[in-house]
């Protein structure tokens, strides 16, 4: 039992970013949360270690169900943590440039980690946690993540329609590639959004988090006029490439231009770090995620064989800016996983493992 809250007080991490946002405007220091989760986060993972495969515990019916709330709890709490926001913003009489550079660059942060949680909602059977999945995603100026989800786990490994990314492709061209095909997908004239007379519940929720977006819109503007609305439309943009960036990392490699048929077989990158996983919900656990949407994020386990990532999240986010440098890093790993699945090479307690590729040299873009 102790073993199995020890383990389970870990998901508290998913407060830690709204947190962070709130102790920043409290000190007046607005760029808190973005500077700690950049340069301090990846250095806490040799702290907290690595998960090994099926390492999930068996949980109690008891721990099941306050882990199956958190989430609930936590769209409260980000809800008050915008409005504490809105609130600061209204009560500054000028907010100089570094301020509105500092809350916006941190706001984007929380809000990339918060479409986590709307990610585990969105997925869940029961229609009201879907719903509230898609508010989340409309807090967050992402409206389209549900929308956007359903086409993604019905295509796997589809390069073509930008799902996948290809493996000659700059994260600069899929971003845009994608981020064109959903919005254009999700709100042209004539689709589901505008003209189905009896949506189902993704419609309905696409709906709810389009307006829920344009209310929080409006408030920043109320709040603090052209720089209160500039904030919040810049931290939507940011979200936006920062949603194809994770898409990028979870699936670079892994599409039909590269794997041919066997790229329908859902392949995504895992990484093993005890806290990513807590902070994500389970989406670093992404080959497992792909296997089986259906499982909430405290039954998901790191998958035995899956292609492993060779460092966190935040450190791929930086990397992958430098196409060349980022394939300079990952082609040997992706050769590695396609030579030796049964094998996979782990960071564990280190900030990356790009060393342990260091005798087998990238062959080329098309391997």
């Amino acid at each position: 039992m102790l073993n199995q809250l020890s383990f389970a007080s870990g998901y508290l991490a998913m407060f830690l970013v709204p947190g962070l946002l709130l102790l920043g405007i409290f000190f007046d220091a607005p760029s808190l949360a973005f500077g700690m989760i950049l340069f301090v986060l990846p250095l806490a993972r040799p702290l907290f270690g690595k998960l090994g495969p099926g390492s999930t515990p068996l949980w109690s019916e008891w721990t099941a169900t306050v882990l199956e709330r958190l989430p609930l709890v936590y769209a409260g709490a980000l809800s008050a943590a915008i409005w504490i926001v809105l609130r600061y913003v209204a009560s500054a009489e000028t907010l100089d440039f570094a301020h509105l550079l500092g809350l916006g660059l941190s706001l984007w942060m929380t809000m990339l980690f918060a479409t986590c949680v709307a990610h585990e909602l969105i997925h869940r059977k029961a229609t009201g946690q879907t719903m509230v999945g898609h508010y989340i995603a409309g807090l967050a100026g992402y409206p389209v993540l549900g929308h956007e989800h359903l086409r993604h786990h019905a295509r796997p490994g589809d390069t073509a329609s930008a799902e996948w990314p290809q493996v000659g492709e700059s994260v600069w061209q899929f971003a845009a590639r994608r981020a064109v095909a959903i919005v254009r997908s999700a709100y042209a004239p004539g689709s589901a959004f505008w003209t189905d007379p009896a949506p189902g519940r993704h419609v309905i929720g696409l709906r709810l988090a389009t307006a829920v977006s344009l209310i929080i819109c409006g408030l920043f503007a109320y709040a603090g006029g052209w720089s209160g609305l500039a904030v919040y439309v810049g931290v939507l943009v940011a979200v936006t490439f920062g949603m194809q960036l994770f898409t990028y990392i979870q699936h670079w490699g892994l599409g039909d231009d590269r794997l041919a048929e066997r790229a329908s077989r859902d392949y995504g990158w895992e990484d093993d770090c005890r806290l990513q996983s807590w902070m994500t919900l389970g989406i670093s656990l992404h080959h497992a995620h792909h296997q089986s949407g259906h499982l909430p994020y405290y039954r998901v386990a790191l998958t035995p064989d899956s292609p492993r990532l060779p460092a966190g999240y935040v450190v791929l986010m930086v990397l992958c800016l430098f196409p060349a440098l980022w394939r300079k890093l990952m082609l040997p790993a992706l050769e590695h996983w396609q030579r030796s699945p049964n094998d996979p090479r782990s960071p564990g307690r280190a900030l990356s493992c790009f060393s342990v590729y260091a005798d087998h040299p990238a062959r080329g873009a098309t391997g």
